[in-house]
Formats: C-alpha cells, structure tokens, sequence
C-alpha cells in the first residue's frame, strides 16, 4: 500500500456506492450524536423552567381570557423588530462591501527562504505535482523526489 492513499483521500476515484455509502454511514453517525445530546437538553429545559412557564401561561389560566399570552406575544413582535432592524442596519452598513482583502502573492524565493532550499528546489516544488521531502534537524526541507 503506498503511503499518499493513506494521507490523501480522492473522492473522484470513488464509485457511487462507495460514496452512497459514506454519505449514509455520515448521516447516521450525525443523529447518533446528536441523540445522545437530547437527555442534557433536556436537563437544560427542564432548568430553565421551560415546564414551570408552560404551566403558569397555559395550563393554569387558559388563553381564553388572553391574560399573560399579551405580554408574551408583545415581547416575541419586540424582539423580532429589533432582530429585523439590526439586520437592516448590517445589510446597510456592509452591502457591497469586499467582504476579505487579498491575498499578497507570495514569490519563490520568499518561499525557499521560509523552507531553507535553495531557490531551483523551489521552483521544481512548486512545478511538481508530487514531492517526496524530508525534514532535516533543524527543521528545513529538502526536495527528495518530484514527478
């Protein structure tokens, strides 16, 4: 077995089933954990009094009257504006804005200074599609073998 197939993963080589199947083992995985979360949430709720709210708005004094559901609906509208106008204000403030400068090009011989080659090992790096390397002692690399 050769070492790239460990480190390097090629999903283009992949058949669809083998892709099908990922794509499953991954979703299955996902609700897995998220199941295993569900007794702390609800540990959470039952903390934050989620039961005692429901019981004080809902079961005690039933929404015929219109008692408490006022103050909770005037609250839900309240926040939703102010939700809906701080997202008015960013939309205004960053539209058409460059969200991320660029990039400054980096040259070769900044890049064979930074790995401790010589400036013709950079080039050839940077030309090859695979490279073997090695870490000398000191922590810089030298090129072994490109193809």
């Amino acid at each position: 077995m050769k070492a790239e197939a460990i480190v390097i993963q090629r999903p283009e080589r992949q058949s669809t089933a083998q892709k099908a199947m990922f794509g499953l083992v991954t979703v299955t995985l996902w609700v897995a954990w998220a199941f295993l979360w569900l007794p702390l949430v609800t540990l959470g709720a039952w903390a934050y009094g989620i039961r005692d709210a429901m019981t004080q708005l809902h079961l005690m004094d039933p929404i015929t009257d219109g008692g408490d559901i006022h103050i909770v609906l005037i609250v839900a509208f309240a926040t939703a504006a102010i939700f809906t106008a701080w997202s008015g204000y960013n939309y205004a403030r960053f539209v058409g804005k460059q969200k991320r400068r660029g990039n400054s090009p980096v040259g070769v011989a900044e890049t064979a200074a930074k790995i401790g080659a010589h400036t013709d090992e950079a080039v050839r790096l940077q030309g090859s599609r695979r490279a073997v390397v090695s870490v000398a002692d000191d922590g810089f690399m030298t090129l072994k073998e490109s193809r």
